[in-house]
């Protein structure tokens, strides 16, 4: 495997070198794999989710425990797409082109309505699905988990982005998935979501099928002292020297977020130089400077009331009511219910998130930038 030129991974999951702690958080996910329970992962975006599921399933694949498949709903619209993803997934992650495909597969793959030819470019063997209409999702899934009940080792499937499927326009889909889960209890999930509240009601809510279906665990921050020792150790492996105190203004500037932590880092190790107050305020620059053409796209999304109420929550960064009188007269921003009519449109949209019962902007990128104006 080629070793990364920047040690600071901004996409995807490279080894356990480059992956910082979540020990915890492994040992807790071990338990529940090896006592053969369901998983609920969530955490707001960019907190490092799909990058623990996928430091999880390297460890479960190097000690030969089970067979890992990962599918991502972000993008999918309807059942159907969702059923694409999950059995091209699974096509190929078990399906050995090389080999020959064996008979199994084949008849899944038949009762899936796909068919396999030859990519016209590179020639390799690829797979292609039909148009799946709603009333066939049930048995296209069922014959999936036909499959891999099959398979020798425990099957371990990760779905990422689940709350995907809340506003899917067939009406069943939460149930149609839990069905799915109980009729092949020796198939495990982990079901990942990056919108906190949705992913809690789906499985607290009592009138929801997956209520108390799985263990679930929120995601937190990393723990200071191990990020700190991580990203040490990289830049003196360089001879580049970064301070403590310099670290502690990236914390608090990223606000933990472990995307942005990796940034920062990935930014200031790429310019080779040990690292000054000066060279970070450069690099911070110079992300915001990144950032202001999506922001800009942002900015007509909303109303012009919608922005202020932003930008106000953003120079606040922490708010417990919006609409008190103490938070609207400091921000000129008028009568309460125009705020609350603002505030239903920012969460809708995801651009504020509530968190303990405090208001703000969950994009560390945009609440920066906002501040600066």
């Amino acid at each position: 495997m080629r070793v990364p030129n920047n040690p600071f991974i901004l996409s995807g999951y490279h080894s356990p070198k480059y992956f910082c702690n979540r020990k915890n958080e492994l040992l807790w996910l071990e338990e529940q794999f090896s006592n053969e329970r369901n998983i609920v992962l969530y955490a707001h975006r960019r907190m490092g989710k799909t990058a623990l599921i996928k430091h999880f399933f390297y460890h479960l694949e190097k000690s030969k425990t089970a067979s890992t498949v990962f599918v991502d709903l972000l993008g999918t619209s309807s059942m159907p797409e969702a059923n694409k993803k999950i059995a091209t997934a699974i096509v190929q992650k078990f399906g050995d082109f090389k080999g020959g495909i064996g008979q199994k597969m084949l008849a899944m793959i038949s009762s899936l309505g796909a068919t396999i030819g030859l990519d016209p470019l590179s020639g390799t063997p690829q797979v292609s699905f039909g148009l799946v209409k709603p009333t066939e999702v049930e048995k296209s899934m069922e014959a999936i988990g036909s499959f891999l009940k099959e398979i020798k080792k425990p099957v371990l499937i990760a779905i990422d982005e689940f709350q995907q499927i809340t506003p899917y326009p067939e009406e069943n889909s939460e149930a149609v998935f839990r069905a799915w889960t109980q009729e092949f209890p020796m198939i495990r999930f982990i079901f990942s979501g990056s919108h906190r509240q949705m992913m809690q009601t789906m499985f607290t809510d009592q009138n929801r099928p997956f209520y108390n279906s799985a263990q679930m665990l929120a995601l937190d921050t990393i723990e200071r002292s191990d990020y700190i020792k991580f990203i040490k150790d990289f830049f003196a492996q360089a001879k580049l020297k970064i301070k403590k105190e310099t670290l502690e203004i990236i914390f608090e500037w990223t606000r933990m977020q472990t995307y942005y932590v990796q940034l920062v880092c990935n930014k200031l190790y790429g310019r080779g130089q040990s690292v000054t107050k000066e060279l970070l305020m450069e690099v911070q620059q110079e992300m915001l400077n990144q950032e202001a053409p999506l922001i800009a796209t942002y900015q007509q999304l909303l109303t012009d009331f919608q922005w202020r109420t932003l930008k106000a929550i953003a120079i606040q960064e922490m708010v417990g009511s919006p609409t008190s009188q103490e938070f609207l007269t400091k921000f000129s921003l008028g009568a309460a219910s125009s705020v609350s009519s603002a505030m239903q449109m920012l969460l809708k949209k995801g651009f504020v998130v509530q968190e303990n019962n405090q208001y703000t902007l969950h994009d560390t990128l945009l609440l920066r930038w906002l501040q600066q104006l």
